[in-house]
């Protein structure tokens, strides 16, 4: 197993603490920030992530418009979408705009698993 580096963007700072706790449990690298305007600084500098996980629903830039954004700049990312408002999207524009998995919240073990694993496989 290597140790994938993996970026989580939400506005909910509560979020952002339970994903790196759970992401460093598993034994990967996790960087966490609250907007994807301060991510897309952070891939501009360290393109080395191996994945993104980002909520949908953010002020600003949402997540749909920055996995658009993201995959134009660096497709080898695997962007993965984890947002408690999927109602409100439409699956074929989250599937268009490049996102490689798409999860509901409240965010469990078995979500993060089925991203590790997707994360692996590529």
């Amino acid at each position: 197993m290597r140790e994938e580096k993996i970026l989580v963007v939400d506005d909910q700072r509560s979020h952002l603490r339970l994903m790196k706790k759970i992401l460093k449990r598993y034994g990967r690298q996790a960087v966490s920030v609250d907007s994807a305007e301060e991510a897309e600084l952070i891939l501009k500098w360290y393109p080395d992530f191996h994945a993104l996980i980002t909520d949908l629903k953010m002020p600003w830039l949402d997540g749909v418009d920055f996995c658009r954004r993201t995959k134009m700049k660096y497709p080898h990312i695997k962007i993965f979408a984890l947002s408690g408002n999927l109602q409100a999207y439409d699956h074929k524009d989250l599937n268009e705009a490049g996102f490689d998995g798409i999860y509901q919240k409240p965010v469990c073990f078995q979500i993060i698993e089925d991203i590790l694993n997707a994360i692996e496989c590529s």
